[in-house]
This record gives C-alpha cells, structure tokens and sequence, in this order.
C-alpha cells in the first residue's frame, strides 16, 4: 500500500497520497454520501453522511465507533472546483465530551493556555491532482487556529486516523 507523506506548515497539518485511480473516480469518493461512507473514518469505525457539495453547501458526517459512540462532524463547503478541489469548514462540537476534555488536555500539553478552550473548527482543504496514468495525488491541508490546535489533534491520532482511512479509500478505489 502506498504510504501517506506528512508535513507541516505554520498551522497546517498536510497528508498527501497517490492513489491507483483516476481523479473522477476519487472525486467521487470524495462526493457521493454513498462513496464517502465507505471509506471515511480510522480502521474499527464506520460513517455515514449527507453532502451538499456546492459552495455554500452543507455536510454531515458521522464516525460510528464499534463502542457505540458517535463522532459527529458538520460543516460548509468554502469552495468547490470540481475534480480540482474541496474547502471546507469542519465543526467537531458535537463529539463526545470525553473527547472534548482529551482535546483540552492535549492542548494545554502543546502550550496553550488553560483558560482558552481549544477551537473546534477545522478548515480542510483537499486538493485532486493527475500523476502518471490513471493515477490521482490527493492532498488533505487541515488548518488549525493555533499550533497549540495542531499539536493537539495531531497527538490525537488524526495523521492516524487519516492514514487509515486512506487505507479504506485505497480498498473502495480498487
């Protein structure tokens, strides 16, 4: 399996992947509630979702933990280009609050200050290129308010969780 590059950039976590399929082919997968489902979310976890892939569309995604847990994820679409790119605004308030204090422990750890909660809205961006034959670089930008925010969900497993999912994506694409 191909493996995921990770970088940073000021308050950006960036995870980049090169998949065996072309660029319609993981739009798609990117923007069919159907497609999405399939592969979103780390290994144990299913998902389901509601996308209105426009600028100024809204979407819903839910993690499913095997514990029956749900990791709740809503937001707008920014911009829109297909097979080109996606920006949206993700809001995780919705998620358990047990992770919600994990998130403010993590944050307080990577140097945030104790009194400021940590933010929960993620801007992503995800970027649909053509390499070689058939080929598609997907490139996932998360962009945080604070390096404090970075580190912490970064801590959280979210390169992880993004590798994973990754993973499932490869599968659903093959």
């Amino acid at each position: 399996m191909p493996d995921t590059a990770v970088t940073q950039s000021g308050r950006s976590l960036i995870l980049t992947r090169v998949f065996d399929a072309p660029i319609a082919t993981v739009w798609d997968a990117w923007t069919r509630p159907d497609a999405l489902a399939k592969w979103w979310g780390p290994h144990g976890m299913t998902a389901s979702a509601t996308l209105d892939v426009r600028k100024g569309g809204a979407f819903s995604l839910t993690m499913h933990a095997a514990d029956g847990a749900d990791y709740p994820i809503t937001g707008e679409y920014l911009d829109v280009v297909e097979n080109r790119y996606l920006v949206m605004e993700m809001h995780l308030d919705d998620h358990p609050a047990s992770w919600h204090d994990y998130l403010a422990e993590e944050v307080t750890k990577a140097g945030g200050a104790e009194d400021v909660p940590p933010s929960l809205t993620v801007t992503t961006r995800v970027t649909f290129e053509t390499q070689g034959t058939g080929q598609t670089r997907l490139t996932v930008e998360q962009v945080y308010a604070t390096d404090a925010d970075r580190e912490a969900y970064h801590a959280m497993g979210s390169v992880e969780g993004w590798s994973q999912s990754f993973e499932k994506l490869d599968r659903v694409l093959a």
